[in-house]
């Protein structure tokens, strides 16, 4: 059977209209997938590890026959959720490379009467889409300023604003520093961040200005791509100018809710950084309900980690502002 093949880009401007379905494993959607896609695995990792193992040690013909075999029996179960699932019957889909597991269940599922478009090259054409797409020249503005500065929040506004933005920080479920991931969910993958970057690019004019909020390389553990990286580095910044008090009164805002058990377990990690004696007051602040004295150690670190990243940039890409009303 013949189905009709469809590029990446066609898949990413048509996940509104047709249900995208990704057949790998599990473990393989979990590690790295397209946003939207729905995982309806054809063959379980378990399965899967089987299929490749007989693939290496007999064959192509040896493993069709396996994965016939392993899947068979269970033709009826994917055909019952596919019409519960996609009652409109028009489905795109895609496996590792477009290869077998995208045929066998785009066969089974075009005799039930769907109409079937498959991903050309499966999923590794979609990430050769993603590295490519950080290999591409931005127009950047970064927004920067030091922490405590609420530069999220202004750059959600940006956003509402109608300005082009990419919040790296919420796409790594990380805020950036030590106390970044606290109430946040787990971060994704390194692949599925890449992913996810590139995603909400691909929704951008890549011909005009996109807002960044002015981060590390690391955010939490995970790297942004290097060509963007560079780029933000090189990037005319506005730099906020927020006084410390208020900077103080936003991060109380923001964490101290969250309990004193887990602010000194995230102090800790800056112990290499702040050194024993710090780290052991920052701590005895924090356990004595002390937050003010805590948080002046703790910021007088980041302020002396942001001054040195200002002073790596070109001095005439830099703008000091109070607000986003001196942006032009």
């Amino acid at each position: 059977m013949e189905f009709e093949l469809v590029t990446t880009e066609f898949v990413l401007n048509n996940l509104n209209e047709f249900p995208l379905l990704d057949v790998r494993s599990s473990n393989e959607f979990d590690a790295g997938h397209i946003q939207g896609a729905i995982n309806f695995p054809v063959l379980n990792n378990e399965e899967r590890a089987s299929v490749g193992t007989c693939y290496k040690e007999q064959g192509h013909d040896a493993a069709v026959i396996l994965g016939y075999k392993l899947v068979g029996n269970k033709f009826h179960e994917y055909i019952s959720s596919a019409n519960k699932l996609f009652p409109q019957k028009k489905i795109m889909m895609h496996c590792w490379r477009g290869g077998l597991r995208s045929k066998i269940m785009a066969n089974l599922l075009q005799t039930a009467g769907f109409e079937i478009k498959i991903l050309e090259g499966g999923y590794k054409s979609y990430r050769q889409h993603v590295l490519q797409t950080f290999e591409q020249q931005f127009k950047l503005k970064i927004l920067g300023g030091y922490t405590g500065s609420k530069k999220t929040e202004l750059l959600n506004e940006m956003k509402n604003n109608g300005k082009q933005t990419i919040d790296i920080e919420a796409l790594a479920n990380h805020r950036g520093s030590a106390f970044g991931n606290i109430g946040l969910p787990p971060q994704p993958t390194q692949e599925q961040f890449e992913n996810n970057l590139a995603f909400e690019m691909y929704k951008l004019d890549l011909n005009q200005n996109i807002w960044i909020e002015d981060e590390s390389r690391m955010t939490g553990i995970l790297q942004t791509p290097t060509n963007l990286y560079d780029q933000m580095r090189n990037a005319e910044i506005y730099f906020l100018q927020i006084p410390f008090e208020q900077r103080m009164e936003n991060i109380l805002d923001e964490y101290a809710k969250y309990g004193i058990d887990l602010l000194i377990a995230s102090t800790q990690k800056l112990k290499k950084r702040l050194g024993d004696l710090k780290t052991n007051q920052a701590i005895s602040y924090l356990s004595n309900g002390n937050l003010s004295d805590w948080l002046k150690i703790v910021l007088a670190y980041y302020d002396k980690t942001y001054d040195y990243g200002l002073q790596q940039r070109e001095k005439g890409k830099i703008v000091f502002i109070k607000s986003l009303k001196d942006i032009k």
